[in-house]
């Protein structure tokens, strides 16, 4: 009876299937000698997107993650639905590396697809194999959870496994304290809010860490600055949390004082942040983020190299993005337009060597529906 193994909405195997499956392998292997791992996959904030597009667009996102995940595996491979929105691959006869080269191939197809609203959804994944990370069923899953965890308590969108956190510049999920963990998750559940308030922009923050990132590895920026560049990404709006939304989605020319309380958000933003150590280094990002290269920015008023190159960088990404987003406040440019405005002011806005770096790497780093 297929039913009783089978998860109703996505097809996928069940979770009661799936720890059969576990024991099977782990009995084979025993057996023979052979080994085998496993991909726990979270969606990143799942939730605010149900809530803002209800549970049956919810119901077609994890559907087409099911797709995604079965186009992305060998027919040995199994896919199951965890719970919730949470999915995991068993992957026999695969070691860490091999998992991990299949991990990033399902993130990337899930970064990449466009769901209802324009909006992109993003996965966290960890990895475990037998025997190597544990030898029985419960410390196989345990191993995946941690790096799972660790990867959504460390910026999400990743891909982690409990003894490769140096690949992304990452910390084990041990060396955060329960405290700041806590206050991570909180955030950038924060920051995917902000995003979600406005639907004409939803995935503004995840697009523009993506690209700044980008330019980060072609400067051939330190492990630790990328990560910084990525955090600063994600969480560079923030501060607009507190803004009404009749401001943010304002259809003309915004008067003195609500052009004021469009400034503060660099600064309301750190104010937010501050108390979480682990952000303390993406702090000047955000800070200076819409600071210009002529001097004429915001908040201090910095001028040229004074400016942070992470901030420099995030700026760039960030204004190629707005130009290129559906907003009500002007019309959308193509890529081209947006290049040839960044070019325009490259020397006054922006640091002009960053905007040609931009455009060298932007036609491998834009964003492209798949069918």
């Amino acid at each position: 009876m297929t039913w009783a193994i089978t998860d109703g909405l996505t097809r996928l195997y069940n979770h009661r299937y799936m720890h059969e499956c576990l024991d099977k392998e782990i009995a084979r292997g025993t057996r023979f000698g052979t080994t085998f791992s496993i991909i726990m996959l979270d969606l990143d904030f799942f939730k605010t997107y149900n809530d803002t597009y209800g549970h049956l667009a919810g119901d077609d996102v994890l559907t087409s993650i099911g797709k995604c995940i079965q186009a992305s595996i060998r027919t040995v491979d199994m896919a199951f639905r965890y719970g919730g929105e949470e999915f995991a691959i068993i992957l026999p006869e695969t070691m860490t590396e091999g998992a991990y080269l299949v991990a990033e191939r399902i993130r990337e197809k899930i970064e990449h697809k466009i769901f209802a609203g324009r909006s992109a959804i993003t996965a966290s994944l960890g990895i475990a194999s037998w025997p190597t990370d544990g030898v029985n069923k419960e410390q196989i899953l345990i191993s995946a959870d941690k790096a799972l965890y660790t990867a959504k308590g460390t910026g999400r969108n990743k891909t982690c496994a409990p003894n490769d956190f140096n690949r992304q510049g990452l910390v084990p999920e041990d060396d955060i304290s329960e405290t700041q963990r806590i206050a991570i998750g909180m955030i950038y559940a924060l920051a995917a809010t902000v995003d979600a308030k406005d639907h004409y922009t939803y995935g503004h923050s995840r697009k523009v860490s993506q690209y700044a990132v980008a330019m980060g590895q072609l400067l051939n920026l330190s492990p630790d600055k990328i990560t910084e560049i990525r955090t600063a990404g994600l969480l560079h709006d923030i501060g607009k949390i507190g803004i009404p939304d009749s401001i943010l989605n304002k259809d003309g020319m915004l008067d003195e004082q609500e052009w004021m309380q469009i400034k503060s958000h660099p600064e309301v933003g750190v104010e937010i942040l501050r108390h979480v150590s682990d952000l303390a280094k993406s702090l000047p990002i955000i800070l200076d983020h819409h600071e210009h290269f002529d001097g004429s920015g915001y908040p201090a008023g910095l001028k040229g190299k004074d400016i942070p190159l992470e901030a420099r960088l995030l700026s760039v990404a960030d204004a190629y993005d707005a130009m290129t987003s559906l907003r009500p406040y002007h019309n959308q440019r193509t890529s081209q337009e947006a290049i040839d405005e960044l070019k325009r002011c490259a020397g006054t806005t922006f640091d002009p060597e960053l905007v040609e770096l931009f455009c060298k790497v932007i036609k491998s780093i834009v964003l492209k529906p798949e069918n």
